[in-house]
Protein backbone atom coordinates (compact mmCIF):
# COMPACT_ATOMS: atom_id res chain seq x y z
CA UNK A 1 0.00 0.00 0.00
CA UNK A 2 2.66 2.54 0.98
CA UNK A 3 5.50 0.95 -0.97
CA UNK A 4 7.76 0.31 2.04
CA UNK A 5 10.10 -2.60 1.36
CA UNK A 6 11.53 -4.30 4.43
CA UNK A 7 14.32 -5.87 2.37
CA UNK A 8 15.46 -2.44 1.13
CA UNK A 9 15.62 -1.20 4.73
CA UNK A 10 16.78 -4.29 6.63
CA UNK A 11 18.51 -6.38 3.98
CA UNK A 12 18.04 -10.14 3.95
CA UNK A 13 16.41 -10.03 7.40
CA UNK A 14 13.48 -8.10 5.94
CA UNK A 15 13.07 -10.18 2.78
CA UNK A 16 9.49 -11.40 2.40
CA UNK A 17 8.26 -9.68 5.58
CA UNK A 18 4.83 -8.08 5.62
CA UNK A 19 1.62 -8.22 7.61
CA UNK A 20 -1.77 -9.47 6.53
CA UNK A 21 -4.87 -7.41 7.32
CA UNK A 22 -8.44 -8.73 7.39
CA UNK A 23 -10.56 -6.20 5.49
CA UNK A 24 -13.61 -7.70 7.23
CA UNK A 25 -12.85 -7.57 10.96
CA UNK A 26 -12.57 -11.04 12.49
CA UNK A 27 -15.03 -9.94 15.18
CA UNK A 28 -17.65 -9.39 12.45
CA UNK A 29 -17.29 -12.80 10.81
CA UNK A 30 -20.24 -15.14 11.16
CA UNK A 31 -19.81 -18.58 12.70
CA UNK A 32 -17.93 -20.85 10.29
CA UNK A 33 -17.46 -17.99 7.78
CA UNK A 34 -14.33 -18.61 5.74
CA UNK A 35 -11.85 -15.85 4.97
CA UNK A 36 -10.97 -15.64 1.29
CA UNK A 37 -7.88 -14.10 -0.30
CA UNK A 38 -10.00 -11.15 -1.45
CA UNK A 39 -10.76 -10.45 2.25
CA UNK A 40 -7.06 -9.85 2.95
CA UNK A 41 -4.62 -7.03 2.24
CA UNK A 42 -0.84 -7.11 2.59
CA UNK A 43 0.47 -4.08 4.50
CA UNK A 44 3.65 -2.91 6.16
CA UNK A 45 3.55 -3.02 9.95
CA UNK A 46 3.07 0.76 10.26
CA UNK A 47 0.09 0.92 7.90
CA UNK A 48 -1.44 -2.13 9.58
CA UNK A 49 -1.17 -0.51 13.01
CA UNK A 50 -2.65 2.78 11.78
CA UNK A 51 -5.73 1.03 10.42
CA UNK A 52 -6.20 -0.78 13.74
CA UNK A 53 -5.50 2.37 15.72
CA UNK A 54 -8.25 4.19 13.80
CA UNK A 55 -10.59 1.29 14.52
CA UNK A 56 -9.82 1.43 18.25
CA UNK A 57 -10.89 5.09 18.16
CA UNK A 58 -14.18 4.19 16.47
CA UNK A 59 -13.04 5.25 13.00
CA UNK A 60 -13.49 2.91 10.06
CA UNK A 61 -10.57 3.50 7.75
CA UNK A 62 -10.26 1.65 4.47
CA UNK A 63 -6.96 0.91 2.77
CA UNK A 64 -7.73 3.57 0.15
CA UNK A 65 -8.57 6.16 2.83
CA UNK A 66 -5.30 5.50 4.62
CA UNK A 67 -3.43 5.70 1.32
CA UNK A 68 -4.91 9.16 0.71
CA UNK A 69 -3.61 10.29 4.10
CA UNK A 70 0.01 9.31 3.39
CA UNK A 71 0.37 10.36 -0.22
Amino acid sequence: MCGFDFKDKYGELGEGFAECHHTIPVSELKDNQKTTLSDLSILCANCHRMIHRASSKGITLSIDELKEKII
